[in-house]
């Protein structure tokens, strides 16, 4: 992959000159991956423009501009077929998800991940291809490996408890230039910025009895394992535990989860209450941009809002005005995630005809960039079946846009949410794709029906479930 990353600079530097285009999807892992473009080319005083699309469809290529180099971030080459316009034209698609041929396109250089034998669902991401580019141009690139990893872990590539592949080459370099550190600690969302007694209450995946969703069951457990929850007047977050007692709390997590977790899925809950946390050293201590996991999400719900652009400054080290912007943001995004909630608690969810798979349909009320945000809380709501996928729908103008999310014991299992909407979205003319636990397709909304009952074929063949369920 680095051989080709070197083409890919070669062909910048080639038009360092000329009109350049950054054309990134519209989520963490594009965000990250078209802030560490865009700092490298300004790196060289390479002028350029940035856009940011939810996917590569046919209707959204044909509103892009063809300048000298057009340069795509975290998405392009499972929808190569799309981009037919841009043949004959210098092209540098640095993606992670699986690719088409590209036969007869001499000047596109395709960095893929796949095409070079690595796993571009589990060992690198957008961020991470777009970061190898960088350091080939510049060496001094090496501090941008923070955002990489911030796109690693906003794409659930740290599922296992750790970041694995070549993310972990991309991790040392962060290490090795200070920006990030890591240590072994107890996943809770709001390890620097949160309560403790809120970080669990949160925690639901998997979800843990008597705790999820719980205030009184949080301070309860804390009480019961003797672990202060406030000291004076300052609440103790997780990240002000001790030794002795994340260890305590872990084992108690554990155990409780094991008699939740259907038993085929036991052996992975370990891994997904402690593991390696990441941070990241240049930013406050109690910042929401401390934690990786944290920065990630604050850069995905600017992106839910259709203001990615609030997220790449913030990426590119802005902590002024797009900092407070992104806080004003994330106040909206909080009270939409109520209403998304309250319209769930309202209307239930529905299940497909053999019960594999459950969805609600957001028309008229959740719009198409937040419905994924809300199929994802739903999936610790206690209507909401953990242990099966979950799809949202929105339709608008004779298309149905659906979203799809699934926990990541699903995905440690081996299920691929991602391949499963793709084929199904196939078998009924439209199109899909995305990540493993995370992706979205779109079909005329005359064929929903038909890709539900689709849908649900493929999810429960990656279950390895019968096609008919037993009695």
């Amino acid at each position: 992959m680095l051989e080709l990353a070197r083409r890919s600079t070669d062909l910048i530097r080639k038009h360092r000159n000329d009109s350049v285009s950054v054309i990134s999807h519209m989520d963490a892992d594009g965000v990250c991956a078209a802030a560490i473009m865009s700092k490298a080319l300004e790196r060289l005083e390479i002028e350029h423009r940035v856009r940011f699309v939810h996917m590569l469809y046919q209707d959204v290529v044909e509103t892009l501009d063809w300048d000298d180099l057009v340069i795509f971030t975290d998405l392009g080459s499972s929808q190569l077929h799309n981009l037919q316009k841009f043949k004959g034209g210098d092209t540098i698609v640095a993606d992670h998800h699986l690719p088409e041929a590209h036969d007869g396109w001499p000047e596109l250089v395709h960095v893929n991940a796949h095409l070079c034998g690595i796993d571009g669902v589990h060992e690198i991401s957008g961020a991470g291809v777009a970061y190898l580019i960088a350091k080939e141009l510049d060496q001094k690139n090496v501090a941008l490996s923070a955002l990489a990893i911030v796109g690693a872990t906003g794409d659930i590539q740290n599922a296992w408890g750790k970041l694995r592949g070549f993310n972990r080459q991309i991790l040392q370099d962060g290490v090795d230039a200070g920006v990030v550190s890591r240590e072994t600690d107890l996943l809770l969302y709001g390890r620097h910025t949160r309560p403790i007694f809120r970080a669990l209450e949160t925690f639901t995946d998997p979800p843990i009895p008597g705790v999820s969703n719980s205030t009184a069951g949080c301070i309860t457990l804390l009480k019961d394992l003797d672990i202060p929850y406030k000291v004076g007047q300052n609440w103790r977050r997780p990240i002000d535990l001790t030794g002795e007692e994340k260890r305590r709390l872990a084992t108690e997590l554990i155990a409780r989860a094991f008699m939740h977790v259907p038993e085929e899925l036991v052996r992975y809950v370990p891994s997904l209450v402690i593991g390696e946390a990441y941070s990241l050293l240049n930013e406050d201590e109690r910042s929401m941009l401390r934690d990786v996991d944290e920065f990630s999400t604050c850069i995905n719900s600017t992106a839910r809002h259709e203001q990615p652009l609030i997220g790449f400054e913030i990426c590119k080290g802005d902590r002024r005005v797009y900092y407070r912007a992104m806080l004003n943001l994330l106040r909206y995004h909080r009270r939409c995630i109520a209403d998304g909630m309250g319209f769930i608690e309202q209307e239930g969810l529905m299940h497909t005809p053999r019960g594999y798979l459950q969805y609600f349909d957001g028309t008229g009320v959740l719009k198409e960039t937040f419905v994924g945000t809300i199929a994802n809380l739903t999936l610790g709501h206690r209507t909401c079946d953990p242990y099966k996928p979950i799809a949202g729908i929105v339709r608008e103008r004779g298309v149905a846009k659906i979203s799809a999310r699934c926990s990541k014991l699903l995905f440690l299992k081996g299920l691929d949410l991602a391949g499963a909407i793709r084929n199904a979205a196939k078998a009924v003319g439209g199109e899909g794709g995305g990540h493993a636990v995370a992706c979205g397709a779109q079909v005329e909304e005359e064929r929903i029906q038909d890709f539900l009952c689709k849908f649900e074929d493929e999810v429960a063949a990656g279950l390895g479930r019968p096609s008919v369920p037993q009695v």
